[in-house]
């Protein structure tokens, strides 16, 4: 696999190099390469033989004493973005740890990363959710679902990356293993490092969760203007259809009378004019109740 190897002086070196090799130089069994080297999308920070582990699932790192092992290069925003940044800390670090310079910068970029895709999505939902204030439709709603689904995949990012910090600041004996030096019991500057990056997924991740608050909020509310929509229109059909079975009615009493039988009824001028009369009434009073019956079921 190809690795870029940055030693501690800021140089940096791309190669080839394999499990076994990987293994043999950080005194580490093959399977706790696994968060690096395969498809593994929880995020990792762990001390394995003599090397530190890292897995923000773009950024994948293996943090040694003296060297960094950076993988996933094919990335262009890991080998365009991440390794300049990452080489730039490396070579303007004063007292600061080799090892946390390289773990704060994985840390710093995949934050960047994530605040960055949240104001992307920020946007996209404003966007949608002003448009459907003008004009709603059911077209808008799925896109707006569509964002929401990829919000929901960033918070649960974030949530992972908050609770693997607040699980590492719980546990004294991992923050010492964080360190290569010998004899160490301060770990006042891993804890800084890590919650500083704690704080900031926080804030990321409450900044999520009030957005997807928001729009299940408005989408709610535009599900209830289009529901109250649908049923306008189908009280309207309704009516439409009654009113149709009231004419449908007339039209059959209509017809009889103007069948080819011959009776008395047809040279009556008065008994049409009476007719017509009946057939009004009948239609008026009809059309009065059914509305009446209709308001009291609340149909209308």
């Amino acid at each position: 696999m190809k690795i870029l190897e940055i030693d501690i002086a800021g140089n940096s070196t791309e190669k080839e190099i394999s499990r076994r090799e990987l293994s043999t130089q950080f005194a580490t069994h093959s399977r706790d390469l696994r968060p690096i080297l395969s498809l593994r999308q929880m995020p990792t920070i762990s001390r394995r033989g003599s090397a530190i582990v890292v897995n923000f699932r773009s950024v994948k790192l293996l943090i040694g004493k003296k060297s960094v092992l950076i993988f996933n290069l094919e990335s262009e925003k890991i080998s365009g973005k991440f390794v300049p940044e990452l080489l730039e800390k490396i070579r303007s670090r004063e007292k600061s740890r080799f090892e946390h310079v390289a773990l704060e910068a994985a840390l710093q970029y995949i934050l960047e990363k994530t605040r960055n895709k949240y104001d992307q999505l920020l946007r996209a939902a404003d966007f949608i959710l002003e448009s459907l204030r003008v004009n709603l439709k059911d077209e808008k709603l799925e896109k707006l679902l569509a964002v929401k689904k990829q919000i929901s995949k960033l918070g649960k990012n974030a949530r992972e990356l908050d609770e693997l910090l607040d699980e590492l600041l719980d546990d004294d004996e991992e923050l010492l293993e964080l360190y290569f030096s010998e004899k160490q019991n301060d770990t006042d500057e891993i804890e800084s490092v890590l919650e500083n990056a704690l704080e900031q997924i926080e804030d990321i991740f409450n900044r999520i969760t009030e957005l997807n608050e928001n729009i299940d909020d408005t989408q709610e509310i535009m599900t209830l203007k289009l529901s109250s929509r649908r049923n306008v229109i189908i009280q309207f059909d309704l009516l439409l259809t009654s009113i149709t079975a009231i004419f449908s009615f007339l039209a059959v009493i209509v017809g009889i009378f103007g069948m080819n039988i011959l009776n008395t009824v047809e040279k009556n001028h008065a008994a049409f004019v009476a007719v017509i009369a009946c057939l009004g009434i009948f239609a008026i009073a009809a059309g009065t109740l059914l509305v009446r019956w209709m308001r009291r079921k609340k149909i209308l």
